[in-house]
């Protein structure tokens, strides 16, 4: 019976190993250098108080004002919360381009910390609306609050459910991370009352690492064989 060259062998052992490590890893968000990363996201919801609490752990602290250069924007994040819809962007677009309903969306913006150190909190209003909006444009707005941010980078803030119009405690939100000068967003969804660690794929060398350990008792087995 005829044996597969050795250098073969290792060549095939290693493809499947890397292989199977990659197809099992689980899928991360990949971000542009210089943006904000979230290591971990979620909501937490109170009935009895009306409160639904954000909290982002980010894997740097964010630069809103940005302090290397102030003369060009900083890290920026945006939510987008809906009661009834799993898609609030679409929705709130939707909405306020007069396709479809309003009153069940609610927009977090990080657009005012620059003026008055606190996020903006916005009702979604028909684009034609005369009314007086928000600097972006997208409706009034309904509250400005504080927010904090701990050692850890954990940035966390309070949102009365009445004004996500959630009184059951029950939304959907995506919020996205900007870096306004590149003109790009990365999107992360979620439902209330949940948290979502974010997976990590290992680094080139713990998959080496990992690829070695499938490979090297295989070696040790042919070699007992021979």
């Amino acid at each position: 019976m005829s044996r597969t060259p050795f250098g073969t062998f290792l060549a095939r052992m290693l493809a499947c190993g890397l292989l199977l490590l990659f197809a099992t890893a689980p899928a991360r968000a990949e971000a542009p250098p210089g943006y904000l990363v979230p290591v971990s996201y979620g909501t937490t919801v109170d009935l009895a108080a009306g409160i639904a609490t954000f909290a982002i752990r980010f894997d740097r602290t964010p630069d809103f004002i940005n302090d290397a250069n102030p003369t060009l924007e900083g890290d920026a994040f945006q939510f987008w919360t809906d009661t009834v819809s799993t898609d609030p962007i679409r929705s709130t677009y939707d909405g306020i381009l007069g396709r479809g309903p309003l009153g069940t969306q609610m927009m977090v913006t990080t657009r005012a910390i620059e003026t008055t150190n606190q996020l903006l909190y916005v009702w979604p209003q028909l684009q034609t609306d005369p009314g007086p909006k928000d600097p972006g444009g997208w409706g009034s707005i309904v509250a400005y609050a504080d927010y904090t941010l701990a050692a850890d980078n954990t940035l966390s803030f309070d949102v009365p459910l009445a004004l996500l119009r959630a009184p059951d405690g029950h939304f959907n939100y995506v919020f996205q991370t900007y870096q306004f000068n590149d003109g790009g967003f990365i999107n992360y969804a979620g439902v209330s009352g949940e948290t979502y660690p974010m997976p990590c794929v290992p680094e080139p060398s713990a998959a080496l690492l990992l690829a070695a350990g499938l490979i090297l008792p295989a070696l040790a087995r042919r070699r007992r064989s021979a």
